[in-house]
């Protein structure tokens, strides 16, 4: 062989190399910080099967030096709720229960009020299952009372008690965004597997996408600052929420949003929802199921908000959350195989902006 192609070789596995490092976008992020009003930000896009561009910027916690990094793990809030309704599709896939499986089917032993008892896994997923919005304080009360037993038995009380009173509206009639549908959903999956909901979504989701950094809760340390910390906007001062149980929702509402993720594997997540995965653990028309509107939702499906916009060539699917600590978003494009992610730990109305500068951004530099 002459030394041209070898070199011609050499030049072409060179690139591949280069082309698998993502970019740097850290220097591009830190415009978003707002002059000191966003403590820590990230994210990250991917195209094509690859992440394509990463970056972190700003501090752990305000006050203190520590940076944080594309590994630093975020809270990713109602996100979760797209992963409740993942989890479900594959339990529906193997059978063990279905869309229109109802809560007085799966909980026979329960008081159900008549109003609730027709109300389906698919309905509490899409929020069209008769649930309010918020819980009632003296419910909401009694649950963060509780958060020091086992999840599961915190949320089966919760779910229990929901659905022992009326109705907010008739299920299926309405569209009203709520954490306590996606509780009960959870609830209704570990009836049918025999799995606490950690456990499972772990087997079924975290193990086989890889998503390592994933769990549950806020993520620092107390005492420490390994990780970020939560902020509040007190008296107009940002001041960070030591890590411990005023850092987060109840673990009850786990399945609603409660999630922590790096953006690395929060880039991951959303790739595997653009539905060209290798191996996937859940196959191309049960994704496209979860990315429908359902009834009588115009733009919401199985915990995904669908919209839209030319930038995506057509839908574009979406989620964000906060526990009104912490932020983060979540944009795909399907059509073009292109998903950006972003995730900050603030919210009070900065965070989102921040989180959705930094999505913009990406869209504009890397989605051609």
């Amino acid at each position: 062989m002459s030394s041209l192609p070898r070199l011609l070789i050499l030049l072409h596995l060179t690139a591949v190399v280069a082309q698998a490092e993502p970019a740097d976008v850290s220097a591009d992020l830190a415009r978003f910080m707002q002059d000191g009003k966003i403590p820590g930000l990230a994210a990250a896009a991917v195209l094509n099967g690859q992440i394509i561009a990463a970056g972190a910027a700003g501090m752990r916690k305000t006050g203190d030096p520590t940076r944080v990094t594309v590994n630093d793990i975020f809270h990713l809030g109602s996100c979760t709720k797209s992963m409740t309704g993942t989890l479900a599709a594959m339990l529906v896939a193997d059978g063990k229960i279905k869309w229109t499986s109802t809560v007085a089917e799966i909980f026979p032993d329960f008081t159900i009020h008549p109003g609730f008892k027709s109300a389906t896994l698919l309905q509490m997923t899409s929020n069209s299952g008769g649930v309010a919005h918020d819980f009632p304080p003296e419910l909401w009360a009694q649950t963060v009372a509780r958060r020091q037993d086992p999840e599961s038995k915190q949320r089966l009380e919760l779910v229990r008690a929901v659905l022992a009173s009326p109705p907010d509206y008739p299920p299926g009639t309405k569209n009203v965004y709520s954490n306590g549908g996606f509780t009960i959903a959870g609830a209704m999956l570990e009836k049918v597997s025999g799995q606490s909901y950690q456990d499972l979504i772990r087997e079924r989701l975290f193990n086989p996408l890889h998503l390592d950094s994933a769990g549950f809760g806020m993520p620092a340390t107390p005492g420490k600052i390994n990780q970020p910390y939560g902020h509040l906007r007190r008296l107009g001062i940002l001041t960070a929420v030591p890590p411990g149980p005023d850092a987060d929702n109840p673990p009850a509402l786990t399945p609603a949003g409660r999630v922590h993720l790096s953006i690395l594997d929060f880039a991951k997540y959303a790739d595997f929802h653009l539905g060209r995965l290798p191996n996937s653990p859940l196959d191309r028309k049960s994704l496209d199921f979860l990315h429908t509107p359902v009834a009588p939702a115009k733009d919401y499906g199985v915990g995904w908000i669908i919209v839209q916009r030319p930038w995506a060539g057509g839908t574009a699917l979406s989620h964000n959350g906060t526990n009104t600590m912490n932020y983060a978003v979540m944009w795909l494009a399907p059509e073009k195989q292109f998903a950006a992610v972003a995730a900050c730990n603030i919210d009070d109305g900065i965070g989102a902006k921040a989180c959705d500068d930094a999505v913009s951004f990406l869209i504009g530099k890397f989605l051609k």
